[in-house]
């Protein structure tokens, strides 16, 4: 990072402060990665933390023009909100407090520096069921206690900053012998040295420079994590996802989720909750947020995939990201060693999600199937950000924009071939794909064919309303017509989740009619909102 005079530390500063902030780990995000083993060696520590700052700063920018009250709120339910994993979840506690005490400040001084940390360190730890020391909350209340001492002793802000830095830099190296497991990799904690790299940024801003922050892994952190990647876990998978409820719920939900498993995480702000659990029982942990509120953004990892797929991402040219709905479609395409993300028209997935779904993949190449054209912007933006963020090779495939063609590009993928001979059969699989689906019109509208009743189905071939039909297999009919099934040689079909088993007997006598020389697969995909879609070569 670039040396400089310094800024202080105010309200009006908090952008260029969390630009740096996300700079900084965003430099150093690969060896967070790779430092960490606890509390599972799953290597995204740096990831999370790097995005949650992240979500941060893009709620910054997008409430430029509100408050500076109500722009506080924004920003810290933006962290809330964005926050990943553990330490991601801790982090914006730690930019929750931050940002209150800005609020409102001209220009902030040594004392309301120390309130602030002491504030996240009351808040870091209130917020984990189990706190363990030796972990990102250890260097928390370092950092409280070091510049707390400072001020005690008349320290000015940037003493106060430095001995802090100072303090956590040495409390983050004493967690190396806080954990046994820790000990045996030879690393010290990665969420606590993510939480020095933030401290040393802050610094950063202050004076124009940024004190040293050792980074170095030992290698055989790597070997370590190896070694527990085919292990049996006893939480094996981790569930996160965000809460519409009251902040009072959250102290209730921790002692439920502590029952259910470790590594229970849960935060709050003003009616939204973030909750992290590690457990053997991902229904158990959801029901338990449906006990109290509406759950959304519902994300569920095993472990033993992901840490297999990045013990073995060295070996890959090439992956893909692909974007589709319905367990099925998601099932089938992750048989096809793509890393998935669930999307569909009414739940397009944001950047964030597209952007996690690109770091997951770790290939030197890769491909980004958006699934549907509205998707399209969001991951070129996703695939700008890798690129300069990790320097990775990534290429958003425009025509595959529909559930068909990311299949077809999907069947041509060979992580271990040339990438450049791969990319371009999957370009060639996806462009001879021409698409169509049926699904229901939710109101009355006036379309190219005419007016349209709410509930009746809309064929849609090529991205055009081609009829309506009050019957769903009547409107399959007018899309494989003007898709001129009768020439195709491959035919794939789509099925959603309310097909029943008269409709599907009716269907097939559909292809078997209309395309009687196709190689035909019927997927129980069961996406939503179409009915069908429908694919031929």
């Amino acid at each position: 990072m670039q040396g400089g005079p310094g800024a202080p530390l105010s309200a009006r500063e908090l952008p260029a402060l969390l630009e740096r902030v996300h700079d900084a780990l965003t430099d150093r995000r690969s060896v967070l990665d790779d430092l960490n083993v606890f509390p599972v060696p799953d290597g995204d520590t740096g990831t999370n933390m790097t995005l949650t700052v992240r979500a941060a700063l893009q709620e910054l920018n997008d409430a430029a023009s509100v408050s500076g009250v109500q722009r506080s709120r924004d920003v810290i339910r933006g962290a809330i909100r964005g926050a990943r994993g553990n330490s991601g979840v801790i982090l914006s506690q730690v930019i929750r407090a931050v940002v209150e005490e800005l609020t409102g400040h001209a220009q902030i001084d040594a004392a309301t520096y120390a309130r602030a940390l002491g504030e996240a360190r009351t808040l870091a730890y209130e917020a984990v069921a189990e706190p363990v020391e030796g972990t990102i909350l250890t260097a928390i209340a370092a950092a409280a206690a070091a510049s707390a001492a400072a001020v005690d002793d008349g320290a000015d802000l940037i003493t106060t900053s430095s001995r802090t830095c100072t303090a956590v830099a040495e409390a983050v190296t004493r967690t190396h012998d806080q954990l046994e497991v820790l000990r045996d990799a030879g690393v010290v904690d990665a969420g606590a040295r993510g939480f020095e790299v933030v401290l040393a940024a802050v610094h950063g801003h202050l004076t124009g420079e940024d004190p040293p922050v050792v980074l170095d892994a030992p290698a055989h952190a790597e070997r370590h994590r190896d070694d527990r990647c085919h292990g049996s876990l006893t939480h094996p998978f981790e569930v996160q996802y965000l809460l519409d409820a009251d902040d009072e719920v959250a102290r209730v939900l921790r002692r439920v989720l502590e029952q259910l498993g470790d590594s229970v995480v849960v935060v709050a702000a003003g009616g939204l909750l973030n909750v992290h659990v590690h457990t053997g029982n991902v229904g158990a942990a959801i029901e338990a947020g449906l006990g109290h509120g509406r759950p959304s953004n519902i994300q569920v990892t095993h472990f033993g995939d992901q840490m297999s797929a990045r013990a073995a991402a060295s070996h890959t040219a090439v992956g893909a990201v692909a974007v589709l709905s319905g367990a099925g479609a998601l099932s089938l395409a992750g048989s096809m060693q793509a890393v998935v993300v669930e999307g569909a028209a009414g739940s397009l997935p944001p950047v964030a999600d597209l952007l996690v779904a690109i770091s997951g993949v770790q290939a030197h190449h890769v491909v980004v199937l958006p699934g549907h054209r509205n998707v399209v912007p969001a991951a070129r933006q996703a695939a700008d950000l890798a690129r300069a963020d990790q320097g990775l090779q990534v290429r958003v495939m425009e025509s595959a924009v529909t559930p068909p063609a990311v299949l077809a590009a999907l069947a041509m993928l060979d992580p271990d071939a040339d990438p450049d001979a791969t990319i371009a059969d999957m370009v060639d699989a996806a462009g001879a794909v021409r698409a169509g689906e049926v699904t229901a019109a939710l109101r009355a509208a006036d379309t190219p064919i005419g007016a349209v009743r709410g509930g009746q189905f809309l064929a849609i071939a090529a991205g055009d309303v081609v009829a309506a039909h009050d019957d769903p297999v009547a409107a399959l009919r007018s899309v494989m017509g003007h898709l001129d099934a009768a020439g195709a040689e491959i035919l794939t079909l789509l099925v959603g989740g309310d097909v029943g088993g008269d409709e599907h007997e009716q269907v097939v006598g559909l292809i078997e009619e209309l395309a009687p020389a196709a190689e035909a697969e019927i997927i129980a995909a069961g996406q939503r909102p179409s009915r069908y879609w429908v694919g031929v070569e």
